[in-house]
Order: C-alpha cells, then sequence, then structure tokens
C-alpha cells in the first residue's frame, strides 16, 4: 500500500476491536462478524476491518462473494488472533506474523487494483488527521514541519484523553479536524485532499459536525 498506508498488525486489531464487539468469539460463527462500531471512527484499523461496514463494501464495490469471504477471512483471522491473546515467545510472534501476512494476502488475491486503492482512500478518510502523526510516509509526503507535527501530536493526544474520559466522540473528532485544517498550509491540504480522494461519508448514527478531511 502508498503513502503509508500499511497497515499495523491485524493481529492486535482483529482481537481489539471485535473483541469490543463480541460477548464470545463463538458468535463470528454465526453468520461473520457485526460491522465496526460507529466510535472506532478516528483510529487506525487494519483495512479488512472497515469491510465489515457495509457502506465501506458499497463503496469499495464488493460483490456478495467478495462480502462473503470477507466475513470468512475476518472470522478466521480473529478466532486465531484470540489463540494468540496473553501468549509470549518465538512461536507466538509467528503466529502473529501469518496473520498479518494473511490479511494482506487476502486484499491483494480478493480485490482489484481499482478496490484496493479506494480502500485505502478511505482507510485514510476513517483515521482523519491523526493518520498525519501515525503514518510517518504521509507527514513525508504532506511536507509536515517538525512543529506541525508537535503541534498535531499534542492535539491527538488530547482528543484520545477526552474520547478515554467518556466525552461524545464525535465532537473530539470535530475538534481534531478544525485543529488539523488550521495547521496545515494551503498547499499542504491540497496534497492531503489528493491523498484522500473522492470524499466518503460513514452511515453514522449521527455524523460528526465537520467532514474530518
Amino acid at each position: 500500500m502508498s503513502h503509508g498506508t500499511r497497515p499495523v498488525p491485524a493481529a492486535r486489531l482483529v482481537l481489539l476491536v471485535l473483541g469490543t464487539v463480541l460477548a464470545i468469539p463463538s458468535r463470528l460463527c454465526l453468520g461473520g462478524p457485526p460491522p465496526l462500531p460507529d466510535n472506532a471512527l478516528g483510529h487506525r484499523l487494519a483495512p479488512l476491518l472497515l469491510l465489515s461496514r457495509p457502506e465501506i463494501r458499497a463503496d469499495v464495490g464488493l460483490d456478495q462473494a467478495q462480502a462473503a469471504d470477507a466475513d470468512r477471512a475476518l472470522t478466521d483471522l480473529y478466532l486465531r488472533a484470540s489463540a494468540l491473546k496473553g501468549k509470549t515467545g518465538p512461536a507466538v510472534d509467528a503466529g502473529r506474523r501469518a496473520i498479518d501476512e494473511a490479511h494482506e494476502q487476502w486484499l491483494k488475491d480478493h480485490l482489484s487494483d481499482a478496490q484496493r486503492r479506494r480502500l485505502i482512500e478511505i482507510d485514510l478518510q476513517w483515521e482523519g488527521p491523526s493518520a498525519l502523526i501515525s503514518r510517518p510516509v504521509v507527514a513525508d509526503h504532506i511536507g509536515l514541519t517538525p512543529e506541525q507535527r508537535t503541534a498535531l501530536t499534542r492535539a491527538i493526544e488530547e482528543r484520545d484523553r477526552r474520547r478515554k474520559q467518556g466525552e461524545n466522540w464525535h465532537e473530539c473528532e470535530h475538534q481534531l479536524g478544525l485543529q488539523a485544517l488550521k495547521l496545515l498550509k494551503p498547499e499542504q491540504r491540497a496534497r492531503w485532499h489528493a491523498m484522500l480522494g473522492r470524499h466518503f461519508t460513514p452511515q453514522l448514527d449521527r455524523a460528526p459536525t465537520t467532514p474530518l478531511r
């Protein structure tokens, strides 16, 4: 994946995200995993997790066979990651690497080039401004100065603190979006928007008051 969109380890993310919305792993076997929850917006995720959401599947253009394959892949990755939870050692590290490789291979084997490019764009839009810091290649491409990196890092830390304290996550993302736009110069905003591609609107219970782009 270009522009620094290489996902963080899928083995950890599948457990972290799906583990928050499932009472027991066996529920995954009853027709696939539930959609990624709305409040995951603003966080960096393994792209395959994004494909659990119907509006993202539709935007990327998954057909029924691809959607079914995505459900099976998520189920498999979750169960494999769950078996490694709490364990350490070389064998566990190898198991996590195998999960990450399986995640990457699924994207290559089941999506067209155009679908992968669109998923990369949605991946960046879903994470929003924090991608400018979490993905160093993105920051380099945008041309962030050391001062901008420091300011954005502080803004993201404040966003995270507020969300952990239970503040409305929509408002937290809205404020971060405003801060990021103010920090970027016009030419930097143009580069950022070019990376994001066509605007994607997630179907949330209550949409943020400003686009996170």
